[in-house]
Order: structure tokens, then sequence, then C-alpha cells
């Protein structure tokens, strides 16, 4: 499939059952409850226990929208508690496996650069002479501060969108397989990448990426709202974007043969 094919399919593909769509929209919704100020120590407590569950329990649905996905099959999965709350477990090692390399790499690269040292002598000198300290530092260690972030920002944004792209093919493998060691084998899910072409791939990234930023504009409206702004952009937009994300990465996967 095209990736004009693949996003014309996963924008329509939410509305094909609006009652499957409803049901994971109020999980959702449960899942952003955590978010509100609620002003009981307590109470927030509890709502972030079950945000929290509600949030894997949606991670783990993801992984069932990409199985229908992979077999090409137009209908919304079911909402399955004891298997999405596993699959969601799964996804949330798989973060660790797939980012905690790019975090120590750039962490590696801000040691080597000397930004760590440079950001506590200047914020030395700013607890000194508060808001007048941009005058006392010199200007060879600002320039050097500034370059010294610029190369770290920049290798960690590159590490971040390779390793992104190779998450969502560890997601279409632990889908495909049903299994999280060959979700998390990194050498596999780069194969699988080159396999479907990586231009392809970062194409649909960047697609992707335009469609959740205009999602994103509208649902920043829609959470000014007050009370039931946040809720309301969570029922609709947040159960869109997990439709359409992982919809269209199980149509683009599925191209491997």
């Amino acid at each position: 499939m095209s990736l004009t094919e693949i996003f014309n399919d996963s924008l329509k593909y939410p509305f094909s059952d609006m009652t499957k769509f409803c049901i994971i929209g109020i999980v959702m919704v449960v899942s952003s409850l955590g978010s509100l100020e609620i002003g009981n120590a307590i109470i927030s407590s509890v709502l972030g226990i079950v945000a929290a569950v509600a949030s894997i329990i949606t991670s783990g649905y993801s992984v069932s929208v990409v199985k229908k996905a992979l077999v090409k099959s137009d209908e919304i999965p079911d909402l399955d508690l004891r298997e999405n709350i596993i699959d969601g477990l799964k996804m949330i090692v798989m973060l660790i496996v797939y980012y905690i390399i790019p975090i120590i790499i750039t962490l590696i690269v801000a040691f080597a650069t000397g930004f760590f040292n440079q950001y506590i002598e200047v914020a030395t000198y700013a607890s000194q002479y508060g808001s007048n300290f941009v005058n006392m530092v010199s200007e060879d260690l600002m320039m050097s501060l500034v370059s010294s972030a610029a190369i770290t920002i920049i290798i960690g944004i590159i590490l971040l969108v390779i390793f992104s792209l190779l998450f969502y093919m560890g997601i279409c493998r632990l889908a495909k397989y049903n299994s999280l060691s060959e979700g998390a084998d990194i050498p596999e899910a780069a194969r699988d990448l080159k396999r479907i072409g990586i231009g392809k791939v970062i194409g649909w990234m960047i697609l992707l990426f335009v469609i959740v930023a205009i999602l994103t504009f509208i649902e920043t409206f829609i959470s000014s709202i007050p009370s039931v702004g946040i809720l309301i952009s969570a029922f609709l937009i947040s159960t869109y974007n997990l439709f359409i994300a992982y919809r269209s990465v199980g149509l683009l996967y599925s191209a491997i043969e």
C-alpha cells in the first residue's frame, strides 16, 4: 500500500464502529483523570492510580489495533482487559529497552562535550549574582555552553527519531508474534525497517506527525473549555490519534511478507 492509501484507510477506520470507538474513548477519559486538579491529595492519588491502569490498558489495546491492521482486517478490535493489560505491560518493558540506549548515548555526549560542567559553572554564577549573572559569565564559557548544548540536543533528537522508528517496528513485531522477546529484538526491528524501506517509514512518520500536530492544535482549543475540556479532548482527539497511529503503522508493516 502507498502512504496515501494507508492514511486514507487509517483516517476513516475509527468511524467504522462508533460503539467501540466510544468504549475506548471512555477508557481514554479515565486515563486522563490523573491530570485533573482536584485539590485533594488522597483523591488525586487514587485518580492517578486509576489513570495509570487505564493508560496501560490503552497501550495494550493499541497492540490489538496493530494486529488487525497486519491482516488488513477492517474490524475494530474488542476491548479485552486481560489481554490489553498484559500487552500494555509488555509495551512498558519495550519502552525501556528501546529508549535506554539513546538516553545513555545522549548522556555520554553531554559529558564528552563538557555540557554538565559548563552548566554547573554558569548555574553557580546565577546563584551568586542573580539576574546579573549574564554580565559576569565569560563569553568563552557561554559560547562553550551553547555549542555543547546544541551538539547534545541535535544528537539526542536524531537518536530519538531513529529509536522511535525502531520502537514502532518493535510494536508490530510484538503484535505479529505475540512475543515480548520478538518485540524487543532491536536488530530484527532494524531489519524490518530496511525491508519496508527507510524512506517510506520516515515518510510515514512525517505524515503522522503532521496529522497529529493538526489534531493537537484542535485539542488545545477543546482543552481550554473549563472543567470538561481535558475529558472531551481525551475522548475525541486522543482516541482518534490512537487509532490513526497504530492502524497506519500496522498497515505499513503488513508489506513485509
